[in-house]
């Protein structure tokens, strides 16, 4: 008799993620959790009764769909909370699975991830070929990296409380707004929101000879997540005169105050650009979609391994970025909407940067962005802001 698992494959189906194609915005948690706990691989995972098929996983790995019966997630599945094994060859319960026995598998923490009513539907997972233990500390943050793969996942949920069918938008209502900034550095910035409001925002000022830049991408569509990003945007603005990391912190303690921010999540990117020396002292929460692309032709990502604002544990420090921007670099930085007007991977921001060189102005640029929105299958907010030094 087949044993009855924890998962519901009515709702597995109804999510439409099976034997779907990589997303970056699974790809980005999966890549920082590896990195975090410097393990062999971090997975988000979607399981029904049958099979465990693999969403996003690191590049050199390939898995793919494995029979439930011979991975770690048949059991995590059926747990309240995070399942952790130390060492599978010593546990009798997976010392023979394949992915023990086969694969060289022996540590494994995963999290069970649910629907909003509560169905089981995947896993985010890490694993290693040695032993190993999770610390309180590890555990609480990885339990926060199983709630951000479970935000994600629930965003594909049609059942999901509130969810509605929300046509997607044409290139019409687009917002454009650009201005001249210290004579040296200009900025400007799309918008195609998913519906009637994004959840999208960004900002900026000019303060003597700084200019602070903000994006935020607040989880959700609609009213309540836009109002949210633009109290962040807000707050974070009213902080100019702070470093971008106390500037985070004295947000986040802001943010710790409001209902939502225990029931939602926001991805960030924050910079001070001093237009005289061209330094750029930056914050990335989660986001990792900002491009730097030289006069030179190189080009360099900047990111960082912060979790969102709102995941972050209490006892974890920002990590700080910092660069150096002379006359003909750009900055661009885009919300995770605008990778699928590519194929939603991260090498879609690869692309974005060779669109916006070609272009002659970022009007230009997003002219060709606005089209691919219209031409792809884009379900969530596009933002683009583009940070030209002349």
């Amino acid at each position: 008799m087949t044993q009855q698992l924890d998962v519901n494959d009515d709702a597995v189906t109804r999510l439409g993620l099976m034997d779907t194609a990589p997303e970056e915005r699974f790809d980005r948690i999966t890549r920082l959790a590896r990195e975090m706990f410097d393990v062999d691989y971090a997975v988000v995972n979607v399981v029904n009764s049958e099979t465990v098929f693999t969403k996003s996983q690191p590049a050199e790995s390939d898995f793919r769909h494995t029979p439930i019966e011979d991975s770690f997630c048949g059991e995590a599945v059926k747990q309240p909370a995070v399942l952790e094994v130390r060492d599978g060859r010593a546990d009798p319960r997976f010392a023979d699975r394949a992915i023990v026995a086969e694969h060289g598998i022996r540590f494994y923490a995963g999290f069970p991830i649910h629907t909003d009513a509560g169905e089981t539907v995947g896993t985010l997972c890490l694993l290693d070929t040695s032993p190993r233990d999770l610390s309180d500390a590890d555990r609480d943050a990885f339990e926060r990296f199983g709630l951000w793969a479970q935000a994600e996942m629930r965003m594909d949920d049609p059942g999901a409380s509130g969810a509605g069918p929300v046509p997607a938008p044409s290139v019409a209502p687009a917002v454009r707004d650009d201005r001249l900034a210290a004579g040296e550095v200009r900025l400007a910035a799309l918008a195609i929101p998913y519906g009637q409001v994004s959840g999208d925002r960004s900002s900026w000022q000019q303060v003597g000879d700084r200019i602070i830049v903000t994006l935020a991408d607040v989880m959700g569509k609609g009213e309540e997540p836009g109002g949210f990003a633009e109290e962040l945007i807000g707050a974070l603005q009213q902080r100019a005169h702070l470093d971008p990391v106390e500037a985070m912190l004295s947000v986040e303690d802001y943010a710790r105050h409001d209902k939502r921010y225990r029931e939602t999540f926001a991805t960030l990117f924050h910079a001070v650009i001093e237009t005289r020396s061209g330094r750029v002292a930056y914050v990335d929460a989660g986001h990792g979609l900002t491009l730097l692309l030289r006069a030179d032709g190189t080009s360099e990502r900047l990111s960082s391994r912060n979790l969102p604002l709102g995941l972050r544990p209490s006892d974890a420090e920002w990590e700080a970025g910092e660069t150096v921007v002379g006359h003909g670099d750009l900055i661009v930085s885009v919300s995770d909407g605008a990778l699928d007007a590519y194929d939603s991977t991260l090498d879609s921001l690869r692309l974005i940067g060779e669109d916006l060189r070609r272009a002659s102005e970022p009007d230009a640029f997003f002219d060709e962005l606005s089209i691919r929105v219209s031409e792809h299958v884009v379900d969530d907010d596009v933002t683009a802001v583009v940070i030209s030094v002349r």
